[in-house]
């Protein structure tokens, strides 16, 4: 009697994302233990990331020949007048503009030799702090505009703190992380971010709150209504026991929490999306809402299922190297180790049971800075200003690789011989697109090589395809490759050359034989 044929079907690969911490014979099906260069489409599909699209032409401060620079940040200022203007820095000087980088040089200013800026904006003023310099403030309104360090702008030069991170928020600025104090915060008078040392300016000292010893801040963070001290081993909240946010002072903040044992490791990690914050911790990336919950429990993080890769990368890094972004229109949380040679893709749409998020890796998408503007996000690097945009790397394909779970088609003890392979993908018409095939944990694997052409699945309804997000030459292919090897356990896997257009994979079925008994 022939013996029944086999089959098993993953309808949405890698929809939970990777996972590296469990053995991948024991991954629940639907995480990849591999998934580089996408992202988690809408449909819950494993889709290609965009790509990079350079802006920049760099000149020089006349407006004059092409002179090269390698970005370390980018910012937005929108001014009273509700313009908006870029400005980037690279380690020894600013420029603003994103097509045409013009140099900018603000006056009487300490000469700059590093590129670790944090920026902020209140009212009509935008402020740009980095340890041991001057701060920076740029004005732009009325026509006129100026570039000018603390040290011109109206004060003297004791007013004003050298710090390293700075946030607007409340109604004022407040900054931390000094040469020489790292436990007091320092704000301005209400609404006005020129005065550190005049009117209602203040500072507020964490030491006394600090119960477990020194600590030293890192970076700080506004959320709900709550200021948000982050520490390297604590995470300070104050509250306003007035209930009037715009003007906070030292005597109306209350304190609210003091979380004891988990800190931030990297300033620019910090961000706020809206309805929580992230940050980078010595467990992996954290959500501000669970850790308040959770209290000293670090092991409940959102990066849970790539936790020792994030650790590992952070422990690798210089921390002022990390950089971060949440993306509203794209919904993830990007954060990037350069010496790692990688960046990590939260999807935060959709939250896995145990509160982790979906993940995948950008191995080849390394910039040294980020900004959500509107609909838009973009890139700092070496060439100039980037645009998260279109499916190829400045003109250059990069490459997608996805690998699944290892299964046993629910008989472990059973050899398979798989008979048949296929897959059904969106998008990316005449791209090379590659189907893989392994046996029993070797690194070996069969392929198939298709290029993706004319042909389409009329037996399913496109809406099942969510092809309304493509424009142009979008089809559905079926591909299927009479299949070679056999062995108890069985990964699949694919690679595609992205080079100009879209492209999401919606299933992989195989078909197979029961082999001998092991």
């Amino acid at each position: 009697m022939a013996k029944q044929l086999l089959s098993a079907a993953i309808s949405a690969p890698a929809f939970f994302g990777v996972n590296t911490q469990e053995s991948g014979v024991t991954l629940q099906e639907g995480f990849a233990v591999q998934a580089d260069n996408c992202v988690i489409d809408k449909y819950g599909r494993l889709g290609a990331r965009k790509g990079r699209t350079t802006l920049s032409v760099s000149k020089d401060a006349t407006g004059g020949a092409n002179v090269g620079v390698n970005l370390k940040g980018v910012s937005n200022f929108k001014d009273i007048t509700g313009t908006d203007l870029m400005i980037s820095w690279s380690d020894t000087h600013f420029y603003k503009g994103s097509e045409a980088l013009l140099t900018i040089t603000p006056t009487t200013s300490d000469t700059i030799s590093a590129g670790n800026w944090q920026a902020a904006t209140l009212n009509d003023h935008h402020y740009f702090f980095q340890r041991g310099y001057i701060p920076l403030v740029y004005t732009a309104s009325g026509g006129s505009v100026e570039f000018e360090s603390f040290a011109e702008h109206d004060h003297t030069t004791s007013g004003y703190p050298s710090a390293n991170t700075v946030l607007a928020a409340y109604g004022r600025l407040w900054a931390a992380d000094t040469a020489t104090n790292k436990t007091t915060v320092y704000f301005t008078t209400v609404l006005d971010g020129n005065k550190f040392s005049t009117g209602t300016a203040g500072t507020l000292d964490i030491s006394s709150v600090l119960t477990q010893g020194m600590d030293e801040i890192v970076a700080l963070g506004a959320h709900n209504g709550y200021l948000i001290i982050f520490c390297k081993n604590n995470i300070i909240i104050y509250g306003d026991g007035d209930n009037f946010q715009t003007g906070m002072t030292a005597t109306s903040l209350t304190l609210v929490e003091v979380i004891q044992g988990v800190g931030c490791i990297a300033r620019d990690s910090v961000q706020n999306t809206g309805e929580d914050i992230f940050f980078l911790s010595t467990t992996g990336v954290r959500s501000l809402n669970r850790t308040v919950q959770e209290k000293s429990q670090p092991m409940r993080d959102i990066s849970k299922n790539i936790r020792d890769d994030v650790i590992q990368s952070a422990i690798l890094e210089d921390k002022e190297l990390i950089k971060a972004v949440y993306s509203p229109i794209n919904a993830f949380y990007l954060i990037t180790f350069p010496t790692s040679l990688l960046t990590f893709c939260f999807d935060t749409r959709m939250p896995l049971e145990d509160g982790s998020l979906r993940a995948t890796f950008w191995p080849s998408m390394l910039p040294t800075g980020f900004l959500a503007k509107d609909s838009d996000l973009f890139f700092s690097g070496s060439n100039g200003v980037e645009k998260y945009h279109g499916y190829n790397d400045n003109g250059v394909k990069y490459e997608m690789d996805y690998y699944s779970n290892f299964f046993d088609l629910d008989m472990p003890n059973v050899s398979k011989i798989v008979k048949k392979i296929s897959a059904t993908t969106v998008g990316a018409t005449g791209q090379n697109f590659t189907l893989k095939i392994g046996y029993d944990y070797s690194p070996i694997y069969y392929t198939y090589a298709f290029t993706l052409d004319v042909g389409s699945v009329t037996e399913y309804g496109l809406a099942e395809y969510g092809i309304s997000e493509y424009i142009g030459s979008i089809k559905i292919n079926d591909q299927q490759a009479n299949s070679q090897g056999a062995g108890a356990i069985i990964q699949i896997g694919f690679s595609i050359d992205i080079d100009g257009a879209p492209f999401s994979l919606q299933r992989i079925s195989l078909y197979a034989k029961q082999g001998k008994v092991l």
